[in-house]
């Protein structure tokens, strides 16, 4: 497995900018209009996490004229203030690609993907700040091969590089076994009963409503499986599918989804999430399918709105040429 680092923003949990966690770029806060994607590199999406850094050019690691290599770690760095250099993560079993990804998402631009790297979310490690003790330094301070360059991609391919500090970063990540900052959706909690489990299937749809209400999905989730176990109901499923969906777990989300399909091929709730999860998904065609299947059932507004992004596929695809 080979190793890079990469030097991004400092933040707490990397799920975009909040209130509560504000980039910051060796030392100076990033203005949301300034910020780059590396806001999200731990931020799960669909049983992923796509990672990025600031990086002019393409990356020049893969052998030439290939365009995705496999099987990197990527050990993600920050710099805390202009000489306080730390590791804040790292994906292991990483996909570096040589350009950097684009991926659409026509039906909520919050959804689209800028990326280098991608990982499986559950070979992707997010340290607490407290737990961020592992030193990185800056070349111009360290000295010559000893540290990040004037660029935020570094090969470690020195001589101290592999004989110092690769050693010491891989102990530390092979010995790690703190917690984790990064959210990681397990198939044991899309599968998971809430405790003490009373009522009738109805009533505990209604418990799950008001996780869903409160923006608590995955709670929302366990008590849509109890309904569901009691009683399989297209409402139920729809819930479940839309907590999944909240979850950014949207392939998971599709198989309720379907089954609520199938018995009411025109409801629009379902085609409008089905369409949202095809193209988070990156599968346009299917996306166009439930997006044309909604105007039977849409009022003037909708309509007008499916329309706008129907034909914003059309110029995008247009643009890019045959697919």
């Amino acid at each position: 497995m080979r190793i890079l680092f990469c030097n991004i923003v400092w933040m707490k949990k990397y799920q975009g900018i909040t209130e509560d966690d504000k980039p910051r770029y060796c030392g100076e806060y990033v203005r949301e209009e300034n910020a780059a994607s590396d806001i999200f590199n731990f931020s799960e999406y669909n049983g992923r996490c796509y990672g990025y850094v600031r990086h002019t050019g393409d990356l020049v690691f893969p052998p030439a004229g290939v365009e995705c290599d496999t099987k990197y770690l990527i050990v993600w760095c920050a710099f805390k203030d202009k000489n306080q250099g730390r590791v804040v993560g790292w994906y292991k079993d990483a996909a570096l690609f040589a350009e950097e990804q684009y991926q659409p998402s026509f039906t909520n631009p919050d959804y689209e993907l800028d990326y280098f790297f991608s990982a499986e979310s559950k070979n992707c490690v997010l340290l607490p700040e407290n737990k961020r003790i592992l030193r990185v330094e800056r070349a111009a301070k360290a000295g010559r091969g000893k540290g990040f360059g004037n660029d935020d991609v570094w090969f470690a391919d020195s001589e101290y590089a592999k004989t110092v500090l690769i050693p010491e970063v891989l102990r530390f990540i092979e010995a790690y076994d703190g917690p984790h900052e990064n959210f990681v959706l397990t198939d044991e909690a899309v599968c998971a009963l809430p405790p003490d489990i009373k009522g009738t299937a109805g009533e505990l749809h209604a418990k799950a409503l008001s996780f869903i209400e409160a923006e608590d999905y995955l709670t929302a989730l366990s008590w849509c499986n109890a309904a569901l176990a009691a009683e399989e109901q297209p409402e139920y499923l729809y819930s479940a599918a839309y907590c999944l969906y909240g979850l950014s777990a949207f392939d998971r989300a599709k198989v309720p989804l379907e089954k609520c399909l199938a018995i009411d091929p025109g409801n629009i709730r379902v085609l409008e999430i089905l369409a949202f999860c095809s193209d988070m998904t990156g599968d346009f065609e299917k996306t166009r399918y439930y997006l044309e299947k909604m105007k039977a059932a849409a009022d003037a507004d909708a309509l007008t709105v499916i329309q706008s992004t129907l034909d914003e596929m059309d110029a995008f695809f247009a643009a890019e040429g045959p697919r």
